[in-house]
């Protein structure tokens, strides 16, 4: 096999690892002799963001992409929660640095990561279980829940979290699908950048054009959500 071959057959392979295909069945009752047309039709969507196929997601970057856009992408990303010191205020710093040294309770010789092997492994058996009997447990101590979606995000869907909400027991949760969703704003921009629905100690943020990666697709809402969450208002 060809070196061509085997490099199209790669990104087939990472191809598929970070997209979803969708199928569209379309079927036609022909009216003289009953006879069904169906026509299948398929597509890669990007299960980050489904605005988006796949290789355009600007954070999960397919391995081997060289095409402008990617390049361009990637550049932006890279570069996101930067300044002009590199390592002052990106995400590995800024949890290595001021918040390690705020918490005081991190043993020196740790270094935060994205993602832990360890952790991982030790946390498998929870995936894709349910918790509305700890969130309701919470809701029950007074504790503030928030939960926030982005509209097109695959993995982690709106209409899911919405779902297992109403599952709840919480005493508050009728007057809480009662209530409208709130439009919010944020900077210089007139259009509506994503809504909340808040009662008591339960909060519901529906973050519009943005994905899996909401801080990364809608960074100005995201810290206006975060600032009212912990009550510290962003600068």
């Amino acid at each position: 096999m060809g070196q061509p071959a085997r490099f199209h057959r790669h990104k087939e392979r990472q191809r598929r690892k970070t997209s979803l295909l969708i199928f569209v069945l379309i079927f036609k009752l022909h009216s003289s002799n009953n006879i069904i047309y169906s026509a299948i039709s398929f597509f890669w969507q990007d299960v980050y963001n489904f605005m988006l196929d796949s290789g355009m997601d600007p954070v999960a970057l397919p391995v081997g992409s060289s095409s402008l856009m990617s390049s361009l992408q990637a550049m932006k990303y890279s570069t996101y929660g930067q300044d002009s010191q590199p390592g002052s205020n990106t995400i590995d710093g800024t949890m290595n640095g001021v918040i390690k040294q705020k918490l005081k309770i991190i043993p020196k010789n740790f270094t935060w990561g994205e993602q832990s092997d360890s952790v991982y492994n030790a946390l498998v058996n929870d995936f894709m279980k349910p918790k509305i009997d700890e969130i309701d447990e919470l809701l029950s101590y007074g504790i503030n829940v928030t939960v926030y979606n982005g509209q097109l995000d695959v993995i982690c869907s709106t209409n899911g979290a919405e779902a297992w909400v109403q599952k709840l027991k919480w005493d508050g949760l009728r007057t809480f699908l009662s209530l409208p969703r709130q439009p919010l704003y944020c900077g210089a921009s007139k259009g509506t950048k994503a809504f909340v629905r808040s009662h008591k100690n339960l909060h519901f943020y529906w973050i519009l054009g943005a994905g899996h990666y909401v801080p990364a697709d809608q960074p100005c809402i995201a810290l206006s959500m975060i600032s009212s969450i912990t009550q510290s208002p962003a600068s």
